[in-house]
């Protein structure tokens, strides 16, 4: 997999863009009065190491970093709390590493370390290995790094890491495999040729002068890895391992249970052997970047200038990119932090709730794209509808215009303050990320922050340096710009990228928006004022106090109202959820009108939400099968007032004919991108509404083109007038408050539950044989999806269908993927529907048909039967553990099991034992009674549906969800 940190891809929006991606935490500022030393505590020294390693209050695990004898730089992490352990090893090497004229090479390598070492051969040796202890594992290609991470049952840490470190000492590069990587390369290439951001980052990529390596072709294909006269590309991939592959630009995280002491003795006897091939040059106090002599990006064209770019999916998108000098070295005042803060605002008088209010926009987001040696970009983007395409010149005069306010302001030291005392409360506060998300963080993190900040040095902003700040947003002037338009309207698209054929055209930017902005111009705009969802108090829940179910709180509300008290995490947030079950959503007409009513009221409240959001105050709205859902978490202190905010704008929604157009497009537009999706995406797409009747999103955008807002007002009256409610609150949210947060909902709904009939999910039982579906795909790949039902929705078929979902996982995978070559989309998934338990089974191909994948998959099916029959108690304790593993995991945090209370309520749970059932189940399971679930299911094929894309439309009936749902299908009553 290779992954970007690139222009236009998926920018958050201002603060949550920073705060979220740098902290990976979220929560909320304290008093201004509070004493700062309380936000983190001082690494103990009786930890050992080479550096005391600073960490949050909340933070119960212990921490050692050390310098292994090769220059590798580790970080140890002992949690006897965890039932995962994990490690990730970062290369400070990527794609802009590759040899100019072999494009993916570096790419290419994250593949084929997988793929066999001195001590463990086997190709899928590795992966098979990490499978069977429970575990997962993957790695990508940035930039400047390359990641490599996993996970695993606690117990075998050791051993995983054994075969990990290899990769990195002795990997083998079988010949024969590298023609095969080759080809999966390929796939993967293939795979993204209609992915959007990839074609616009190779658009800008082109307009960057060819020897900086933002010019370079970063996946690789066929072409570029191919064998050359005198220059195989074997030789040339070990020569790029041997000379790039130095312990000294390795950074290594790794969590488990054991103490630090052991964890030290098992990473410095895997991992002393990597070899030291460079000179390790000086290390700077505050920063391990490798930098270049006179780093930048250079362009082939005088800057500004205007590229038009024909995109797959409709979408329109305006985009203003200022390349910059790089920040790493400033992260005690990420000045890129501070300006997308206050250019991605959205309170009232922001440039986005300008534009939406004028109907000309639906979102906005500034930011830091990437930041490199080889320089870095801040870009500023906006969502435009059709009509603020057709104003495209007022809108990029707007943006001008916003980022001039904030030059003319100057940076302001309250609002520094404020970013700092949040991103320090989120420290203070922080909650315990899932082992390999925590570890990829940290060996990355590794890489830009001493040893001794390496926790909290993302959170950490000590220095309000005016002169830094004003540095940064003087780069942003209009005359450095590249202006990006991205719609399918454009005309005068006069060239096409090479890699990925996207059609584009380049232009000088015009003179008048490069001059400066007249003075009522400017005044239109406004700057946030002082946070006012800021809490006044942290009530703390206990921790580590034992673990209670919720219980249900006596009420006279006509409603259940679930109620966990938390003594488990020591946590000062909380979570309120309104589950409303309201039986006038029948139809997709009904589906689509709820959905279109939610996204107005969403977008009504975001100029008043936004600063919420900042402090980690959130809340959710959405339609779900059964009805719509309203939910609020983060700090207890505010959330009754968020709730206020929310129920209001559902009870006296804005309805305004600007809003209505914009959302209602923007909703329509979404639904039918999703015909530009993957073709296994779109297969998996289908499996809902062919099993229980739900509309898919073509349906629905076809139901939302006739609506108008009359239709909308009118449907709004009948929605809540029938129904009833489940509420259910965790954290530390009182119980009286719980009680009156539930009351306020229902009072100010007006839910009536008079004579209401239960809610009822209903779900198909396929047929006992095999069923084929058709989806006409605009993709040139081929994909099939095997769904898999299981016979009865008891528990005991559930534990059957994991189990063999975990014993062939990786085989599948290996053989189809690895062995044959059919794609690079190739895998197995979980896809039960409520208590009906389900299988998939799917391959992406780039150039074997459906029915020859078929024939592959059912090949494998009956030839791995074999290796069910053969199986030894042993193999079967192996893989028990592994799923168990999975099933009994102990949430990190408050969140985590708050997830685990709702799934088992809408499973039907209301003991909140349906983990501890299901484990049960698992452990049950025999090998004849294993043997016999694999025949029936896998083999027999008592209840299959297969589902396949077509380039053209399907000849015949088309299977629909009428033609499985009868009167034997599976009903449960909410």
């Amino acid at each position: 997999m290779i992954r970007h940190r690139r222009f236009l891809a998926n920018l958050h929006s201002s603060v949550l863009s920073a705060l979220c991606a740098l902290l990976c935490l979220g929560v909320v500022l304290p008093s201004q009065a509070r004493e700062q030393q309380d936000w983190w505590l001082a690494g103990s020294v009786a930890e050992g190491g080479d550096i005391p390693v600073k960490r949050s209050p909340s933070d119960d695990r212990k921490y050692r970093y050390l310098e292994l004898d090769n220059h590798m730089r580790v970080l140890l992490v002992s949690d006897v709390h965890t039932d995962k352990a994990a490690a990730s090893l970062n290369v400070n090497v990527g794609s802009f590493d590759n040899p100019p004229n072999r494009h993916g090479l570096a790419h290419f390598l994250e593949h084929m370390l997988f793929l066999g070492t001195d001590r463990y051969p086997e190709p899928g040796a590795y992966q098979l290995f990490i499978s069977e202890h429970g575990g997962k594992h993957n790695a990508y290609t940035g930039m400047e790094d390359t990641n490599y991470f996993f996970d695993v049952d606690a117990r075998y840490l050791g051993a995983a890491l054994d075969r990990f470190a290899r990769f990195f000492v002795a990997p083998r590069f079988h010949p024969e495999y590298v023609e095969r990587e080759r080809n999966a390369v390929e796939s993967e290439y293939r795979l993204k040729l209609k992915d959007d951001n990839r074609r616009e980052w190779e658009i800008f990529g082109e307009q960057v002068e060819p020897s900086h390596p933002l010019a370079w072709f970063s996946v690789g294909n066929l072409e570029t890895l191919a064998d050359r006269p005198g220059k195989p590309l074997r030789d040339e991939l070990i020569d790029f391992y041997k000379e790039k592959y130095s312990s000294h630009l390795m950074t290594l995280a790794v969590v488990g249970t054991e103490p630090l002491d052991q964890l030290e003795a098992m990473v410095r006897a895997r991992f002393a052997e990597v070899p030291l091939r460079q000179a390790v040059p000086p290390r700077k106090a505050e920063a391990t970047r490798r930098q270049s002599p006179g780093g930048g990006i250079t362009f082939t064209r005088e800057l500004p200038f205007e590229l038009r770019i024909e995109p797959v999916r409709e979408i329109r998108e305006l985009s203003v990119a200022f390349p910059v000098d790089s920040v790493a070295d400033l992260w005690r005042t990420n000045p890129e932090i501070y300006w997308g803060h206050l250019l991605g605002d959205e309170t009232d008088g922001s440039l986005i709730a300008h534009l939406r209010e004028q109907g000309l926009a639906d979102g906005l987001a500034a930011g830091l794209s990437f930041d490199t040696r080889h320089g870095a970009l801040f870009s500023i983007k906006v969502e435009l509808t059709p009509l603020g395409l057709k104003a495209k010149d007022s809108v990029l005069a707007d943006i001008f215009a916003w980022v001039e306010k904030a030059q003319a302001q100057g940076p302001e030291k309250w609002r520094f303050d404020e970013l700092a005392e949040i991103s320090r409360t989120a420290f203070r506060f922080s909650e315990k990320l899932s082992p390999p998300a925590f570890v990829q963080h940290l060996s990355r993190a590794l890489r830009f922050y001493p040893p001794e900040e390496v926790l909290r040095g993302s959170s950490w902003f000590p220095d309000y340096d005016e002169s830094v700040l004003s540095d940064f947003v003087a780069q942003l002037e209009p005359d450095r710009a590249i202006v990006m338009l991205v719609a399918p309207e454009l005309g005068n698209l006069d060239r096409v990228s090479k890699w990925y054929s996207a059609s584009y055209g380049v232009g000088s930017l015009a003179q008048k928006y490069i001059a400066k902005t007249p003075r009522d111009t400017l005044e239109k705009f406004a700057f946030a004022p002082p946070n006012p969802y800021l809490p006044e108090a942290y009530p703390v829940s206990e921790k580590n106090a034992g673990v209670a179910n919720p219980v249900k709180l006596e009420n006279a509300l006509d409603a259940v109202v679930w109620h966990y008290e938390d003594t488990e995490f020591g946590s000062p947030r909380a979570a309120f959820e309104a589950r409303l079950l309201l039986p006038k959503i029948q139809s997709c007409d009904d589906a689509a009108q709820t959905d279109l009513y939610l996204a107005m009221v969403v977008d009504g409240l975001s100029a008043k939400t936004y600063q919420a959001g900042i402090t980690g105050l959130g809340y959710s709205l959405y339609r779900t099968p059964q009805g719509v859902n309203i939910g609020v978490d983060g700090y207890a202190d505010r959330q009754a007032t968020l709730l206020e905010h929310v129920l209001s704008a559902l009870t006296r929604p804005q309805w305004d004919a600007n809003r209505f157009q914009r959302k209602k497009q923007d909703l329509i537009r979404s639904w039918r991108n999703s015909t530009k999706s993957w073709p296994v995406r779109q297969l998996f797409a289908q499996v809902k509404p062919l099993l229980t009747g739900a509309c898919d999103e073509l349906a629905l955008a076809d139901s939302l083109d006739q609506v108008d807002l009359k239709d909308v007002k009118a449907f709004r009256k009948t929605l809540f007038r029938k129904g009833y409610a489940r509420f259910y609150a965790g954290g530390v949210l009182p119980s009286e408050q719980t009680l009156a947060m539930a009351e306020k909902t229902l009072k100010q709904l007006g839910l009536a539950t008079a004579g209401v009939e239960p809610v009822v999910e209903t779900v198909a039982k396929i047929p006992q044989r095999d069923l084929e579906h058709s989806v006409e795909v605009e993709h040139a790949d081929h994909s099939v999806l095997l769904y898999v039902q299981g016979d009865a929705d008891t528990l005991r078929e559930r534990a059957h269908m994991a189990m063999i979902k975990q014993i062939m996982e990786a085989p599948f995978y290996s053989q189809l993927r690895t062995e044959k070559q059919l794609g690079y989309a190739v895998g197995t998934s979980i896809l039960h529907r409520n208590r009906v338990p389900g299988i998939g089974l799917y391959v992406q191909s780039p150039q074997t048909p459906p029915v020859e994948i078929k024939r592959e998959i059912l090949h494998f099916l009956k030839g791995y039967s074999e290796n069910v029959t053969t199986m030894s108690e042993t193999d079967l304790d192996r893989f028990r553990n592994a799923l168990l593993a999975g099933i009994e995991e102990k949430p990190k945090n408050l969140s985590q099991r708050v997830g685990l209370h709702q799934e088992a309520l809408y499973l039907g749970f209301d003991d909140f034992a349906f983990r501890d059932e299901l484990a049960n189940q698992v452990r049950a399971i025999t090998l004849i009674s294993l043997k016999d679930a694999y025949h029936r299911l896998m083999v027999d094929g008592s209840r299959r549906l297969w589902l396949k894309s077509l380039h053209a439309p399907a000849s015949g009936a088309v299977l629909g969800s009428a033609d499985l749902i009868g009167e034997t299908a599976y009903r449960y009553a909410f």
